[in-house]
């Protein structure tokens, strides 16, 4: 997630529905290099590793974000359907995934 320049908040939203919870996450990509060198020294991951993804902001990565849409989720609410098991297409259970 992209940090905000007062290096509290981030660039980030959830869209939360009383009874589901959270519908819609979504948030803003880091695109600034050296703040995504400072959070790999944090976390104290290889800078060498992450090579790759190092280079993309390196050579002209443009600001973008994203979002998750839970779909059980979203049916529970268009339908009214109060537990998210009965919205689950294909349910798993120990010893039948």
């Amino acid at each position: 997630m992209k940090v905000n320049d007062d290096d509290k908040t981030v660039q980030a939203m959830d869209i939360l529905v009383p009874k589901i919870g959270e519908v819609i996450g979504g948030s803003a990509r880091e695109d600034r290099l050296e703040q995504l060198d400072r959070n790999l020294e944090f976390k104290n991951l290889d800078k060498e590793k992450y090579w790759w993804y190092r280079d993309l902001r390196k050579f002209g990565s443009v600001p973008h974000a994203g979002f998750g849409l839970g779909f059980e989720r979203l049916i529970m609410m268009v339908t009214g359907v109060e537990n998210i098991r009965d919205t689950i297409p294909f349910p798993r259970w120990p010893g039948h995934a």
